[in-house]
């Protein structure tokens, strides 16, 4: 019987080793090359990329995409094939420039944006483009839904200059073309756009009204329960009504006064209150910050809602500001087993 020794194994071995190290390094050679090759046809596609030639560069950026390798060196294979597929994203939006469709431009920029890394050339490239569009263009011709589905975010993401006097007007004419077509959702996000951005616009009084009766009705909308009217507590120096309303609940809220004048107030939460369960306190438990609101008499659609994270029913409530006159009110939360709500004391 013949033995094959631990040597004559290791010898066995030596040709396959031998024929391993081969073929990693005709595969390194291989990859070498192909890394040069790659750079080469990339930076072509490239060129062509920058200056809208997509046809050109798809052709060099597939020699790319399509080339073998054991290891994509350079990252060229990941870089073509984003730079081609976002080559031809834009060419979409620039077509529309093109056919003179301003606002379906704009929106195509946009999107382009919002879909690609912005470090890319073009995404630089459609920002410049809407910039370029929204001054250049005449206030009219940006009055669309369009634009109004996208002013908000093209005044925050800076893809069109604050500054621009056309801006303002055009907030107002989608809030109102919004409230004409009943959605009052998207007309009340257009005015709090406005506030946020032009706190100190000469329109701010009107937006403030017209805002004011929008969250009325959506709280009216969202089943509000109701608001007792405060009682008249002492008297002010002049015919201006004071209205203070303190906030003893874990929540923040809102209040919105519509009536004679539109007013739109937060009052920050209390963070030593608790939530009441099933009972509410018996008197104003009067630990929380108070608000101080001066008013012009008159009759007020009042809501309070809470901003927080919490579910909770907003209220709504029909109430008489006297001349001169001082109206305290307190809100807490109490909660049963069934939903959370704001009550008013």
């Amino acid at each position: 019987m013949s033995r094959i020794s631990p040597t004559d194994n290791r010898q066995s071995r030596r040709p396959c080793l031998k024929i391993l190290c081969l073929l990693l390094s005709m595969a390194t050679v291989y990859s070498g090359a192909g890394f040069y090759l790659d750079r080469n046809n990339y930076k072509k596609g490239h060129a062509a990329y920058k200056t809208l030639d997509c046809s050109v560069a798809a052709n060099y950026f597939d020699s790319v995409i399509n080339q073998w390798r054991l290891i994509d060196f350079g990252g060229y294979a990941s870089l073509a094939y984003q730079e081609k597929a976002e080559c031809f994203d834009f060419k979409k939006a620039l077509a529309q420039q093109k056919s003179g469709n301003l606002s379906q431009a704009i929106f195509a920029y946009k999107t382009f944006v919002d879909n690609h890394d912005t470090n890319s050339v073009l995404v630089k490239n459609a920002r410049d483009r809407i910039k370029s569009l929204f001054e250049n263009s005449e206030a009219t011709a940006l009055e669309n839904p369009e634009i109004c589905n996208i002013i908000i975010e093209l005044n925050q993401e800076k893809l069109i200059p604050k500054t621009d006097p056309k801006l303002p007007p055009l907030y107002i004419y989608c809030g109102e073309n919004y409230t004409v077509n009943g959605s009052n959702h998207q007309a009340a996000r257009i005015y709090e756009g406005f506030l946020d951005q032009y706190p100190n616009h000469a329109l701010v009084p009107q937006v403030k009204t017209v805002l004011a009766k929008l969250l009325v009705a959506q709280a009216q909308e969202e089943g509000a329960k109701n608001l007792p009217a405060p009682q008249r507590e002492g008297s002010t120096s002049d015919s201006l009504s004071v209205v203070r309303i303190q906030n003893d609940s874990p929540e923040p809220m809102r209040i919105i006064f519509s009536g004679p004048e539109g007013r739109i107030e937060e009052l920050e939460k209390c963070s030593s209150c608790r939530t009441y369960v099933g009972k509410p306190p018996e008197s104003c438990p009067k630990q929380g910050p108070v608000g101080t609101y001066t008013l012009k008499p008159g009759e007020y659609d009042v809501v309070v809602k809470a901003i927080g994270n919490r579910p909770v029913n907003p209220f709504k409530g029909d109430w008489s500001l006297g001349s001169g006159g001082i109206y305290p009110s307190c809100f807490y939360l109490v909660t049963n087993p069934v939903q959370q709500e704001s009550k008013s004391f």
